[in-house]
């Protein structure tokens, strides 16, 4: 069976992802698609607007076989260790293809342009201007043009992150071969729908807190669930919903506690703390925080570390850069579990179709992220997802 993957989040499933999908499945000519979704918070440090199982109907209703979790440590990471997680996952699986969207939609000249920014000269012109104080994100476009290559082909989104998608592959010396799709009609940073059909998961978002109508952007399928969802718990998950929870948690310690959650660096734990106290809400704490080096999605990111109390040296041990050292599906169709069943004597690590509390650090660490990820929801649907954590068997999908 010829198996392709994709690397998503779904935060949440909309028109552009399901083009991504049955046009990736239509240029691969697939027999199996195997999607790796990152669980709770995405990464940009996000909270995913709906948990992970809803999310996992989502993907097997539109036409995924198989979908497995992105553990916490890796989805909410930089992009490096995000690729270098997803990557690891679909080659423990012996996926054949992996195939992203990218701005470019041309894969020579992605991997081409991969293989210049990996040299030696290149990184260490990256260092120079981190050095000045930009961010990664900066440093990289000003490396860019020093080099007289194209500024938007190395900083547009999504062609960055399949530029890390081939690093790993190249890294890990994994057999996948890589392909690309050129994103249609919508950037992800679109705050506002600019398609009458297919827009990002970020206007999205925006239309939902406005309480604007989405559904021209959504599946039909994927709709009932995002409204299911909110009559039962009269709540989505964004950041300010979590705003309270963090402040708490922020302001019950002191900088130097602040200091051993992962990616905080360089005394930026003293400005997280003072501007807590000052800030009346989520997005007046973020503009109160960020610089020009720490950028929105970094401090996002360290406030999910915070508030799933992830620290550096729980990270540290987990040596993330040799890959994720298990796979735990989420759901299968029969044709997913056909696959697996074909191939699971070749898989090298470990496959928890449950919950094992004996199991790898970075799978326990998952009921923590539960915890934090379910604390806004009313009762019973706070504990019924905390439980769901330890008792849900893979979904079974049948379409």
């Amino acid at each position: 069976m010829k198996a392709t993957g994709l690397i998503v989040e779904y935060n949440p499933f909309h028109n552009g992802h399901l083009y991504h999908l049955t046009q990736s499945v239509k240029q691969s000519n697939a027999d199996v698609l195997i999607v790796v979704m990152s669980g709770h918070f995405t990464q940009r440090g996000e909270p995913t607007i709906l948990n992970k199982w809803d999310r996992t109907k989502m993907a097997l209703a539109n036409g995924a076989d198989l979908v497995v979790e992105l553990p916490y440590a890796y989805s909410c990471q930089h992009a490096d260790l995000f690729a270098k997680g997803a990557v690891s996952i679909l080659t423990h699986l012996h996926v054949n293809e992996l195939i992203f969207g990218s701005e470019s939609g041309n894969i020579d000249e992605l991997i081409e342009l991969e293989a210049i920014t990996s040299e030696n000269n290149f990184q260490k012109t990256i260092h120079k201007w981190v050095q000045t104080g930009l961010s990664l994100p900066m440093a990289h476009a000003k490396a860019l043009e020093e080099f007289n290559l194209k500024p938007e082909l190395g900083t547009s989104p999504n062609n960055t992150l399949g530029l890390y998608y081939l690093r790993a592959i190249r890294e890990l010396n994994s057999s996948i071969r890589p392909d690309t799709l050129i994103r249609i009609h919508s950037d992800y940073r679109d705050v506002i729908p600019t398609h009458d059909q297919i827009s990002s998961a970020t206007s999205i978002r925006n239309l939902r807190e406005q309480g604007e109508d989405f559904t021209a952007f959504v599946p039909k399928n994927v709709q009932e669930i995002l409204m299911n969802h909110y009559n039962q718990t009269k709540t989505y998950h964004s950041w300010e919903t979590y705003f309270p929870f963090l402040k708490q948690k922020i302001l019950t310690m002191t900088p130097k506690h602040l200091a051993q959650f992962h990616d905080v660096e360089e005394g930026i734990e003293n400005r997280l703390y003072s501007a807590m106290i000052k800030s009346t809400s989520f997005e007046a704490f973020i503009e109160a925080v960020k610089t020009k080096r720490y950028t929105r999605t970094r401090i996002q990111r360290i406030c999910a570390n915070i508030l799933t109390h992830t620290t550096k040296e729980f990270i540290q041990e987990l040596q993330l850069s040799t890959g994720a050292p298990y796979i735990r599906l989420l759901g299968a169709t029969s044709t997913g579990k056909k696959y697996l069943k074909h191939i699971k004597k070749e898989v090298c690590v470990p496959i928890y179709s449950k919950f094992d509390a004996k199991g790898h650090p970075m799978l326990k660490h998952e009921q923590g992220v539960t915890g934090a990820y379910s604390c806004i929801l009313p009762e019973p649907h706070c504990t019924h997802l905390n439980i769901s954590e330890f008792s849900n068997f893979p979904l079974h999908f049948e379409r």
